[in-house]
């Protein structure tokens, strides 16, 4: 039984074989965690090409909001502008009407003026009177009628001006008409503006996101590269032991090997020495010749 016992008993490894095992299963770890290493990699690089998406979206919404800008000041100069212009035409057209004031009483004088003419021309033909008291009449009326010029010109110009005034009004209306305009476009361009802002700010949040998962995953990856070089250097330096024990092994075959050739050698000399030949065939001579037997 004991001998039965001993057969099955298995033969315990040798230290290539253990070493070939360590040195393989490091092999195998190392290898592995390379393929979760560059799995994770993949993952990392997948999520700063979407970072890199979001950001190309990001930086066309913020070239696209750049340009609103920039037509929105340009709709704010021109509103500014008409703007300005109205309030300047308000205040000339203010100017203009301080002199209608006075429009009123200046038709009252001209009227006036014509009824006294009228008056002192009718008394003048149906009234008799001395010379001299007609020729003070006559540089009255003289002096009525140049008045009376100088008034009905006044008079054309103020009416002139409120005409010029009726056509204020016009430009005025126009210019805050235009700036309304303008303004509209301003207000517009500024609720796109915020529009897109919202949308910016919205993607800037994903895209910190994807950039805290992918620094996430380049600290994964580090962690594994770094476990998985400790795997690659422990397998050299079991390499290194393996190619010891070969190299002892080898050394104690070549030295095993030697021994058994100089054995052989040894015997082949013992048995073909041409001496000891040479006298075992004169001894067999002697025995035959002497009629014994010969012993090979």
């Amino acid at each position: 039984m004991s001998q039965k016992k001993n057969r099955t008993q298995k033969k315990p490894k040798s230290e290539i074989k253990l070493a070939e095992e360590r040195f393989q299963n490091c092999i195998t770890k190392r290898n592995s965690l390379n393929d979760e290493a560059r799995a994770i990699r993949d993952e990392r690089n997948s999520l700063h090409d979407q970072r890199n998406k979001v950001m190309e979206e990001i930086m066309k919404y913020r070239d696209e909001m750049k340009s609103n800008t920039t037509t929105k000041t340009k709709h704010q100069d021109a509103r500014n502008s008409a703007q300005e212009k109205a309030k300047k035409l308000i205040e000339l057209k203010q100017q203009k009407r301080k002199g209608k004031k006075g429009e009123k009483s200046l038709k009252d004088t001209v009227q006036a003026l014509h009824s006294e003419i009228l008056n002192l021309e009718k008394r003048r033909e149906t009234t008799e009177m001395p010379i001299a008291k007609e020729r003070e009449l006559m540089d009255k009326l003289a002096i009525l009628r140049r008045s009376l010029d100088d008034q009905e010109e006044v008079l054309l110009t103020q009416e002139h001006l409120n005409a010029e005034v009726s056509e204020l009004d016009k430009d005025i209306d126009a210019e805050f008409s235009k700036a309304d305009e303008q303004h509209n476009s301003v207000i517009k361009l500024a609720k796109l503006n915020k529009k897109l802002y919202k949308k910016v700010s919205n993607l800037m949040k994903e895209a910190s996101h994807l950039s805290t998962e992918a620094d996430k995953k380049h600290k994964e990856f580090v962690e594994y590269r770094k476990k998985a070089d400790n795997q690659h250097t422990k397998a050299m330096e079991m390499l290194e032991t393996l190619k010891t024990h070969r190299k002892t092994a080898s050394e104690e075959r070549q030295a095993r090997w030697k021994i058994v050739k100089d054995h052989r050698k040894n015997i082949k000399k013992e048995l073909y020495d041409e001496k000891k030949l040479d006298t075992a065939a004169d001894d067999a001579l002697q025995q035959l010749m002497s009629g014994g037997k010969i012993s090979l």
